[in-house]
């Protein structure tokens, strides 16, 4: 087996596994009533939380320097606030 091969293997049993978690999760609450509308909709809310967590990697990634920037100015003004509370 190519490795390739291996990794869509895993990336489409991953996808499996959370839409089986969202047709769950949906047939307990939102559709409990209806709830062959939780299999219709957890395909498709599966892939779009899938690609969201995608886009949400790539967009951190790419203001990864401004992060940093707001982390160092963060634990400066916490260190500060604990140095002048103990005064």
């Amino acid at each position: 087996m190519k490795l390739w091969d291996l990794v869509a293997s895993l990336a489409l049993r991953g996808l499996k596994a959370l839409e089986d978690a969202v047709d769950s999760l949906l047939a307990e609450t939102l559709f409990k009533a209806r709830p062959e509308l939780a299999a219709q909709f957890s395909g498709p809310i599966s892939m779009l939380a899938a690609l969201t967590a995608l886009y949400l990697l790539t967009f951190v990634s790419a203001a990864r320097k401004a992060i940093g920037v707001l982390l160092a100015i963060g634990w400066s003004l916490l260190a500060l606030a604990i140095i002048l509370a103990s005064i």
